[in-house]
Parts: structure tokens; C-alpha cells; sequence
């Protein structure tokens, strides 16, 4: 077995990137900590007044889906995301280099379709109503669909990033 290969040290993320990710993650945090404030008070509102909040769980299941985007966002841009790289770990440079291209790529491809997939959903469905709010699924679904550009964003400069290592170390 050989010893993993070290590759030079990543490019540092542009400033913009680096704001908007510190900006999204402190989103995220926030919609966490409003998460827990609406079970809490549906918690409450159903043992002390024996009554349900409907909008209270329409916001956190947004909250909740919105905070998971936004997330992606930002691990995308750390390159902090799940990953198993024991092999990849273990081949030469240029595979090495290669690999995490792929991978790259295939969350451009998967956020991509996922765009695709939310447009054509919501070309048909914008005009609906949320059950509890009544707000429009356009105004309800639209922001996963910016956050998911966030992540090709952020992909995208990854793969700059790998190949501008690679043209360094050469």
C-alpha cells in the first residue's frame, strides 16, 4: 500500500465567496434557533391550551428546508462536505485531481437538474397556496432554488480552485 498522496494547499475562497458563506451560515443559525422557538411554542400552545399552530409548522418545516440549502451552500464552499475519500486519498496526483473534478461536477449536475426539476414544478404550481400561510409556492420553494445555484456557484469555483492548484504544482 502506498502513502497518500499531499496536494498543495487549496486556493483561498475570494472575499465575496467568503462573505456570502459566513452570511448563510449565520441564516442558517438563525432559522435553527427559530426552529426551536416554534416547536417550543407549539409544544406550549398543545399541552397549556390544548390547540395546534399550523402556521408555527408550516415556518419551521420551511425553516427547516431553507436551513439544509443554505447549509449546502456553505460546506460546498469549505469543501466540508460529506465525502468518502479513503481512495482518493491513496491515488497519484492527477487521478487524484481528476476525482475531485468528478465529484465537483456531479454536484453541478445534480443541483442543476434540481433547478430544472423546481422550474418546471413551479411553472405549473406557482400559483397554488401554502396550507396554513396561504403564501404562494413560488414565494415558499423559490429560495431552495437560489440556494442551489449558491452550490453550482461554489462548485464551480472548487473545480477553479483544483485546477488552478494543478497548474501550480506543475
Amino acid at each position: 500500500m502506498t502513502d497518500p498522496v499531499a496536494l498543495p494547499e487549496p486556493v483561498p475562497a475570494p472575499r465575496a465567496l467568503v462573505r456570502i458563506s459566513d452570511a448563510l451560515l449565520a441564516v442558517a443559525t438563525g432559522l435553527m434557533l427559530l426552529i426551536v422557538g416554534l416547536i417550543v411554542s407549539q409544544i406550549v400552545a398543545r399541552n397549556f391550551w390544548n390547540m395546534g399552530l399550523p402556521r408555527a409548522e408550516e415556518i419551521s418545516r420551511l425553516a427547516g428546508v431553507l436551513c439544509v440549502y443554505l447549509a449546502a451552500a456553505v460546506l460546498a464552499v469549505r469543501g466540508q462536505h460529506v465525502a468518502v475519500d479513503v481512495f482518493v486519498d491513496l491515488m497519484p496526483p492527477m487521478p487524484q485531481r481528476l476525482c475531485l473534478i468528478l465529484a465537483e461536477l456531479s454536484v453541478i449536475a445534480f443541483s442543476a437538474l434540481s433547478i430544472l426539476g423546481g422550474y418546471l414544478y413551479l411553472f405549473r404550481a406557482w400559483k397554488f397556496r401554502t396550507p396554513a400561510l396561504g403564501v404562494q409556492n413560488i414565494w415558499f420553494y423559490s429560495p431552495i432554488l437560489l440556494c442551489l445555484g449558491l452550490v453550482i456557484v461554489m462548485a464551480a469555483w472548487r473545480i477553479w480552485s483544483i485546477l488552478i492548484n494543478e497548474r501550480a504544482s506543475a
